[in-house]
């Protein structure tokens, strides 16, 4: 499943963030701290918990000109944690979550997601069905919309070799990338008894800081460090096109494989190495003269954001196989002068557990129910009956609610030479019946017999029958006259807006901020 792939993927990028600050070239009291990122790359299976805490603090001044209802919408989001209180990875294809979503002190909204190589199963508090996910189509083909959908065993077989080879690529780039990492200014390590799971454990507890003004050096060193190690850039380049020339597989789908061009103008791999050692000698080396031009040209606007105010502070616990044991990140940005008004400043804090690394992890299988939600179900359906998907007096329905996705807008230009709103003589506006009633999610039919129109609209329960021709309609079985008649314009049935969008319980409005006349059809269903 390509969510759960980049949560652990972003996951993994905080902590290797956590990482770059407390890596440098030589040990510590011990501790090889390119040897514990390289690791943090290579782990296959853990168990573990992990929370991820995001804080903003907004200018007052941000809500001004604001309803209650949008100020209460800013508060709400203004701290928001994901607590995952057990994280079950098996291998790259089977792994379990469970934890909750926590919105300041408003809101807490459970969860549990299980996947397998071919099915993933989400289950959310207050949902009254799970949702199950296919996530067996994510092979090479299916990135690059060649391979044949109902294949999912070939698309199996090419996510495996395409896992393989960025493992090999990764390998060979944390000897380039990582072992150039200089080391901060502010670094110390101890050995330390520390519970993990609840199991005193003997430690490295590391600690590193480094303020915003010392990030901006940091970074600058590292990319002048990259730059100038040319051999180094070129060894690594060498490496990735012996694994990308070694996968002939990779190139069957695309027709060409650039390793195998013949002619008096194909290039050899020397060619092809020192072209592409070039480029990156060349984009490292424009990265150094743009952070040089940003310091030059703005030194202020970078001291708003890069200052002693902000910092990133991390602390982790490893063991004496350089694994990750537990890791606590803060990350800390306060620019000076509203430099990203409305926001005062963030904080991000991180942390986590880990045991059982690269060993022997069952993760909770999925199960499909025989009620359930399927993904295909989802990409059809209207906000309205995503938001019925859930219990209203959950959480999750309160806060989804709060975001809106029950409301509904069709917008009808009278410019628009597909659909247009047309105003009669009698300044009566029509509207496409279908069109409109579809993108409310009604659904329209026709009876031959009796040359009438039903629309069924489920989110309000309205079923309304009409006649072309004529103004009189039945609406849940009450006789009514709408405005003007049902007509049909250049092949389209019409019907009269505002007493069609009154049935279904929505309010009409025009708009001209477009430059033109739009009608405008809004309703919220709860």
């Amino acid at each position: 499943m390509k969510s759960l792939k980049r949560f652990k993927r972003g996951i993994i990028l905080l902590l290797s963030l956590a990482l770059v600050i407390v890596a440098g070239c030589q040990a510590i009291q011990g501790v090889d701290f390119n040897a514990v990122l390289k690791n943090t790359l290579k782990v296959t299976s853990s168990e573990g918990k992990q929370s991820v805490e995001l804080k903003l603090q907004f200018n007052e001044e941000a809500y001004e000109g604001m309803s209650e209802e949008e100020i209460a919408m800013m508060k709400l989001f203004s701290n928001v944690k994901l607590q995952m209180d057990s994280v079950k990875v098996q291998d790259a294809s089977h792994a379990s979550y469970a934890g909750k979503l926590i919105l300041g002190d408003k809101a807490s909204i459970g969860f549990s997601i299980k996947q397998s190589d071919t099915t993933a199963v989400i289950e959310v508090e207050g949902a009254k069905l799970p949702i199950v996910i296919d996530v067996s189509g994510s092979g090479i083909g299916s990135m690059l919309g060649t391979a044949d959908p109902d294949d999912a065993s070939e698309a199996g077989t090419d996510e495996e070799a395409l896992t393989a080879i960025g493992k090999e690529i990764t390998d060979s780039a944390t000897s380039f990338f990582i072992d150039n990492l200089p080391n901060p200014d502010k670094l110390s390590v101890n050995a330390v008894q520390e519970p993990i799971n609840g199991v005193n454990t003997t430690l490295f507890h590391v600690k590193a800081e480094m303020s915003g003004t010392e990030i901006w050096a940091w970074v600058k060193k590292y990319v002048d460090v990259l730059a100038g190690d040319r051999e180094g850039l070129d060894t690594f380049v060498k490496q990735v096109v012996a694994i990308m020339s070694s996968h002939p597989e990779l190139y069957e789908e695309m027709g060409v494989n650039p390793f195998e061009q013949s002619g008096l103008d194909a290039p050899t791999t020397e060619d092809m190495v020192k072209e592409m050692t070039d480029e990156l000698v060349d984009t490292l080396t424009s990265l150094q003269e743009e952070l040089a031009a940003m310091e030059e040209e703005n030194g202020e606007e970078r001291g708003q954001i890069f200052n002693d105010d902000s910092s990133i502070k991390a602390e982790l616990y490893v063991d004496g196989k350089m694994d990750i044991r537990k890791q606590v990140v803060d990350l800390t940005l306060k620019p000076s002068e509203q430099a990203l008004f409305p926001l005062d400043g963030l904080s991000l804090h991180m942390e986590g557990e880990m045991w059982n690394v690269n060993g022997d992890v069952e993760a909770d299988a999925p199960v499909i129910p025989s009620q359930a939600i399927h993904s295909d179900q989802l990409d059809s359906m209207k906000g309205y009956q995503f938001l019925r998907m859930f219990d209203k007096q959950s959480a999750a329905y309160s806060l989804l609610d709060q975001l809106g996705v029950g409301e509904q807008t069709v917008e009808l230009s009278v410019a628009s030479r597909l659909y247009p709103a047309i105003v009669t003589p009698k300044y009566v506006t029509i509207i496409p019946l279908r069109h409109v009633a579809e993108q409310l999610g009604a659904s329209v039919k026709y009876d031959k017999k009796t040359k009438s129109v039903t629309v069924y609209d489920e989110a309000t329960n309205t079923t309304i029958v009409l006649k072309e021709g004529s103004d009189r309609v039945t609406v849940n079985g009450t006789a009514k006259t709408w405005s003007f008649v049902t007509k049909t314009v250049d092949g389209t049935l019409y019907v009269a807006g505002r007493d069609f969008a009154n049935a279904l319980g929505a309010k009409v409005h025009w708009d001209d901020s477009y430059g033109y006349d739009t009608f405008v059809i809004d309703r919220v269903v709860h």
